[in-house]
């Protein structure tokens, strides 16, 4: 993790388990807390594997508001390949309907541009 143009910059390697997505939600939102800096892109397509749909709705609703830190967060871009959106798209929804602030893309400059606007 390194800040980038105004922003914190997260690239998450390794397996996608619940497990994994929110000790990575706690280290990134540690480190943004360190950088002084709320927003975040949150690069994710060096990941493999996915979550299924309950695991993505718990941890988007049960895991990630206990993680400390979180919900400071202005904005959080989540970057990932293409043929992941459809889940991340449901991820999204659920994060948004929870109270955070974040997107998801696949296309890296319109993250960019999403984290600066």
């Amino acid at each position: 993790m390194h800040e980038r143009d105004g922003f914190v910059e997260a690239t998450l390697r390794g397996i996608r388990t619940p497990e994994t997505l929110v000790a990575a939600a706690a280290t990134v939102t540690s480190a943004c807390t360190n950088f002084k800096n709320t927003n975040v892109l949150i690069d994710l397509r060096a990941m493999i594997g996915e979550l299924d749909t309950l695991q993505t709705f718990e941890v988007v609703s049960h895991a990630m508001p206990k993680t400390p830190g979180t919900r400071q967060l202005t904005r959080a871009a989540v970057l990932d390949l293409p043929g992941n959106m459809e889940r991340l798209r449901f991820f999204e929804t659920v994060a948004v309907n929870r109270g955070f602030n974040v997107r998801v893309f696949d296309d890296e400059q319109c993250a960019l541009a999403w984290l600066r606007g």
